[in-house]
């Protein structure tokens, strides 16, 4: 499918009010490519005379299906034939709301506002067939592409009523179908991307080409921080077909931000000339002033839970309970630092010129991208435009835009087109890493096996810390994120957190802080259901409240997605039944659970893990997944299996580590993904929910690495609690 921009230049005067946060009248946008179109009522749906309709997308497609689930909720209210729905690529602009696809939020916040904009167009359609006709519209319906007159049975096609339909008044109230009537909503349906990205049409940032475009290859510094002091070329190197020349990039004094790393560039007529000379350089580097190693780095982590912190909640007398009789357990649990590493490494393609910039990359956001690029060329958003490819994975990578950054302010200096391509190498050892984590938890437990007292401390590296110097402690959503609200209430109880400088990048990464704080949470109730002799799933449940929302302090969820408990039950007892739980495993094969909400999801996971001396086999996955309202079922599914593939690859790999603030790590033979031979048997099932919409692409991952944990222990008696889990270790 062709990627069509949509883009502020490009307004129509077809008036439309499609709200996105405001009450304010906007107008439609398309591409030059259809500017044939006719109805156009709002910025996310026009229909052509030939009745091709086209939905555009406001948000990233990265292959989650985000450009796929917009069409058919739109299509979906339209009552649009499937078959002749086609999908444009909106440019950033503030006209579509957030286009931050980022925090699995696309669905959750843009469901209801989608939809309206299909009804707009449905309900024009059958005034204007109302009108042709001269009957009251209460006799017209909409119904797959045509617009019937149920007293006679006329028809129209919509492409027939395009014309009449675009002199009509846009309607400000719209009615909705009710649910179960959807023919789309909620069903599985093919990617509308997946044919070209299978032909290898798909348009990429790499793939894009413009007329006397140069090629750069960035050799960033070795620490954050570092500037370039001396750089030499070798002599060979100058008679590299295709080089142009070196230009030398400082680096952004103050906190990282999204500002590039600094360097030196060079330059060339080819990805290939770029790369052999960039390895011909000799480049002196700055000392920076903070140069963290892994060993001292996680030696200061522990340090930090093993003293009081700073509490974010406090209930009853945990001291006083820890003081008198009752066995007492107590742990510590470490995360390292975490790579991105998605397939596609981050690329950006600008053309800045006098009056005009125009940029071709995969970011997230286009619209920060947008406001970035202004901001560094001191020139008004209004002269810059961002056109989204799709892009080869993110995770949360492509939300930063240094690498944009970095590609505009050479194509600046050049006074031409100019692609900045990173490497797999690149990628790696300069991204925005996840952070490092130790979380302390203690418990004291009466004679029933209950905890009676329970303490929990968080240690990392905040991600303020990118942006305000000194930003050390965590925030209070990073917090949320699975630590305020641990779903197990003790009437005595108490949170601590605090934090420490990285000396790195600190970025949100895919389930973000959720990945350390479900995996010490979860492996910790684990042990106290050994401790006990419960089984594990029970044991949650009995300190799971059957119903209500839980109470937490700190930041609050937004309305209507508070933790519900009854629901995390459910998917917690339907995993166990999907799983089988009960029955016998073969000797050395052991089984673990986990239970988790984030991003206003539900999921509960069990693995089966088959051990063999030091080396760990995953044999099965099950995952429930409550998310309420769902759009295309088999993105949900697909979803989840991601999340398991990439939970695994974060439990059982090595993680990033530092030797005086330079990573160690460099490809995907030091920091492995699973394979697919690695892949286990993965079951999903989606719990049919009417509820408001939450999140898919995020919520998988966070149960996985303390699933895999307690089905080791459960085989082995061993207990691991630190990733990756290392048997040999």
């Amino acid at each position: 499918m062709t990627i069509h921009n949509l883009s502020r230049r490009d307004f129509i005067t077809t008036s439309g009010t499609l709200v996105l946060g405001a009450a304010l009248p906007i107008k439609a946008s398309r591409p030059d490519a259809l500017a044939k179109e006719v109805l156009a009522p709002n910025l996310f749906v026009a229909l052509d005379t030939d009745g091709t309709v086209t939905v555009t997308s406001h948000r990233s497609e990265m292959g989650q299906g985000i450009r796929t689930a917009i069409a058919q909720i739109v299509a979906d209210e339209m009552e649009a034939d499937w078959s002749h729905v086609q999908v444009a690529q909106a440019q950033g602009d503030k006209a579509y709301g957030d286009q931050n696809t980022d925090g699995s939020q696309s669905i959750r916040l843009f469901l209801d506002k989608l939809r309206r904009a299909g009804a707009t167009a449905r309900q024009m359609l059958e005034t204007a067939a109302a009108n042709r006709w001269d009957v009251p519209v209460s006799e017209c319906e909409a119904l797959n592409h045509f617009v019937k007159h149920k007293p006679s049975g006329r028809k129209l096609a919509y492409g027939e009523l395009a014309a009449e339909a675009s002199n009509l008044s846009v309607p400000r109230n719209v009615n909705l179908k009710a649910r179960e009537d959807f023919r789309y909503i909620g069903k599985g349906m093919k990617h509308v991307d997946a044919d070209a990205i299978a032909a290898g049409t798909a348009t990429y940032a790499a793939d894009v080409r413009l007329p006397g475009m140069a090629i750069a290859v960035i050799v960033r510094p070795p620490h954050l921080g570092s500037q370039v002091v001396s750089v030499k070329l070798h002599q060979n190197a100058k008679s590299q077909a295709g080089f142009i020349g070196l230009e030398t990039l400082d680096p952004t004094p103050g906190p990282p931000l999204f500002f590039p790393l600094g360097g030196v560039a060079v330059i060339a007529e080819t990805t290939y000339a770029a790369m052999q000379t960039a390895t011909q350089l000799d480049i002196a580097w700055s000392e920076p002033s903070d140069t963290p190693t892994t060993p001292s780095f996680n030696e200061k982590l522990r340090a930090l839970v093993n003293s009081p912190s700073r509490p974010l909640f406090d209930s009853g007398d945990v001291d006083r309970v820890f003081e008198t009789d009752g066995v007492t357990l107590e742990a510590v649990y470490e995360t390292p630092f975490l790579s991105h590493a998605p397939m596609e490494p981050p690329c950006a393609l600008a053309d800045v010129r006098e009056n005009s910039t125009e940029v071709w990359a995969s970011v997230q956001d286009p619209q920060s991208t947008r406001s970035q690029v202004a901001g560094w060329l001191k020139t008004g958003s209004e002269n810059v435009a961002i056109n989204v490819t799709l892009l080869g994975g993110a995770f949360g990578r492509k939300s930063k835009p240094d690498f944009v950054l970095e590609a505009v302010e050479l194509s600046r200096r050049l006074k031409r087109p100019v692609r900045v391509q990173w490497s797999r190498e690149d990628d790696i050892q300069h991204d925005y890493y996840h952070a490092a984590s130790a979380q302390l938890y203690r418990a004291t437990l009466d004679d029933a096996g209950m905890p009676k007292a329970w303490l929990q401390r968080t240690a990392f590296p905040s991600i303020t810390s990118t942006f305000v110097r000194g930003g050390n402690d965590p925030a209070g959503w990073e917090l949320e994120m699975g630590f305020s609200n641990t779903p197990y209430r003790i009437p005595n109880q108490r949170f601590e957190s605090k934090g420490l400088q990285p000396g790195v990048r600190i970025g949100w990464m895919r389930s973000v802080c959720n990945i350390f704080h479900a995996f010490s949470a979860n492996v910790f109730v684990d042990e106290l259901a050994a401790t006990a002799a419960i089984d594990p799933i029970e044991y949650r449940l009995a300190l799971i409240p059957e119903s209500g929302i839980l109470k937490v302090p700190g930041d609050q969820p937004p309305k209507g997605h508070g933790l519900d408990l009854a629901r995390l039950r459910h998917v917690l007892e339907r995993v166990r039944d999907l799983s089988e739980w009960p029955r016998h495993r073969p000797d050395g094969t052991g089984i673990g659970v986990a239970v988790h909400h984030s991003f206003r999801s539900y999921v509960a996971t069990v693995i089966e893990a088959k051990v063999t001396g030091n080396n760990v086999k995953v044999q099965n996955a099950w995952v429930v997944l409550d998310c309420g309202t769902y759009v295309n079922s088999d993105s949900c599914i697909a979803q989840m299996e991601g999340a398991v593939a990439f939970g695994l690859s974060l439990a059982q790999t090595d993680g990033i580590t530092m030797a005086d603030g330079s990573v160690d790590q460099s490809n995907f033979h030091d920091y492995r993904v699973i394979r697919m031979n690695e892949s286990p048997t993965i079951s999903v099932e989606l719990v049919a929910s009417s509820a408001a919409p939450a999140g898919v692409g995020e919520p998988g991952v966070p149960p996985i690495a303390p699933a895999l944990s307690n089905a080791i222990f459960n085989a082995t008696g061993r207990r691991l609690r630190k990733l990756p889990l290392m048997l040999s270790s």
